[in-house]
């Protein structure tokens, strides 16, 4: 969020949780060593023509940054944005790995890109090695 308080922009966004409450949202890919932006883009509301989901903003930010070639990279998203869905996307189209913390959702709504150990019952979650 960059914070925006004027009266000219019609894509001022509002979030009364966030520390910076009005404001322009912006998606930014950058470069985690040097912290150069290598893509933008400004969300603009409903009137933006673009996919709106995190595998929508993600794709087109890295498009935009001409970083499709590129094996072997690591994403590091924001909670928002990451998901089962995602790391699968990424993986299997860029070569890349993700690095986010992922919400856990109830075991009975569960998808197949939710996390896999969430479907089992206690007893059989106990029993799985981890690490």
């Amino acid at each position: 969020m960059i914070q925006y308080m004027g009266h000219v922009i019609s894509y001022v966004q509002y979030m009364p949780t966030k520390p910076i409450k009005h404001g322009i949202k912006v998606f930014v890919l950058c470069c985690a060593f040097s912290a150069i932006i290598l893509s933008f883009k400004v969300y603009v509301g409903k009137y933006d023509d673009s996919d709106g989901t995190s595998i929508g903003v993600c794709d087109k930010l890295v498009k935009d940054a001409k970083l499709t070639g590129a094996r072997g990279r690591v994403l590091y998203t924001y909670s928002y944005y990451t998901s089962v869905k995602l790391a699968k996307l990424t993986y299997e189209k860029y070569g890349w790995t993700i690095v986010g913390t992922i919400s856990a959702i109830d075991k009975k709504s569960g998808k197949d890109e939710d996390i896999p150990f969430l479907k089992l019952s206690n007893g059989t979650r106990m029993g799985v090695k981890h690490g």
